[in-house]
């Protein structure tokens, strides 16, 4: 018959150590209120004002910078509204037709690629204006007639991009799914809203114009009065390398 194991003793702590309380949880209580007393001044006193900060919105004007070129050629090019009233004295002869599938099927595979995502493009019938001529590095105006309650929203904005004599200009609601567009802002008599289009790139003689929105598309063409007028990244060619070049 066996003998049972001892049980190995506990290890005995240093009498210092045994006897040390236990530290006290005020200052630490009192350190955190200090804290967030001092990090809600901060907060309050240097807040900036104004809107808080959307990255939805902020990634799209990002990718709609003045004149942007990627490297598919592309000139993504920030389209601004008019601040004034502006005369379309000689306006270009279009043609529309419903298209409910143009984004999928007008829109270049290379520019979809290119847009941070799919865009939510105006629905209904949208009357287009613009000049039948431009020159570069003189604004293109463009006018839609949308709903009155739309017309003046800051929703409402028009993405242009532009390659080789083709321009692509899509109505559209800066808002990431129709579901979150106010229904009221999409019912009303038509009310013309007046955008302008930077034309610095554009170096083609004739211009053709694509006009996106849900479900229908418009299409013309302009005269470019000036081709030798714009203004167009050109790719820098490092050459061969010089004689002593090691």
């Amino acid at each position: 018959m066996s003998t049972p194991e001892k049980p190995e003793p506990k290890t005995q702590l240093p009498s210092g150590i045994a006897d040390r309380k236990p530290w006290p949880l005020w200052p630490i209580a009192l350190t955190i209120v200090l804290f967030m007393g001092v990090y809600t001044w901060i907060n309050l006193e240097y807040r900036k004002d104004g809107k808080a900060f959307e990255p939805f919105q902020a990634m799209m004007d990002r990718k709609n910078a003045i004149v942007e070129k990627n490297f598919y050629e592309w000139y993504s090019i920030k389209t601004d509204r008019a601040t004034e009233a502006v005369e379309i004295a000689s306006p270009a002869r279009s043609t529309s037709r419903a298209y409910p599938d143009a984004l999928d099927l007008v829109i270049p595979e290379q520019l979809k690629y290119y847009m941070a995502g799919k865009p939510v493009l105006v629905p209904g019938f949208l009357k287009t204006e613009s000049p039948d001529t431009l020159t570069p590095g003189e604004p293109l105006p463009i006018r839609v007639h949308v709903p009155a309650p739309l017309a003046e929203h800051e929703l409402l904005h028009l993405l242009s991009f532009y390659k080789d004599g083709e321009l692509y200009i899509l109505a559209t609601l800066y808002a990431e799914k129709m579901e979150d567009v106010d229904p009221s802002l999409l019912v009303g008599e038509p009310t013309p809203a007046t955008f302008l289009i930077p034309t610095d790139p554009m170096a083609a003689e004739t211009i053709s114009v694509s006009f996106v929105n849900q479900d229908r598309l418009a299409q013309w063409q302009i005269t470019n009065l000036d081709p030798s007028k714009a203004t167009v990244e050109e790719e820098q060619d490092a050459g061969p390398p010089a004689p002593n070049a090691k």
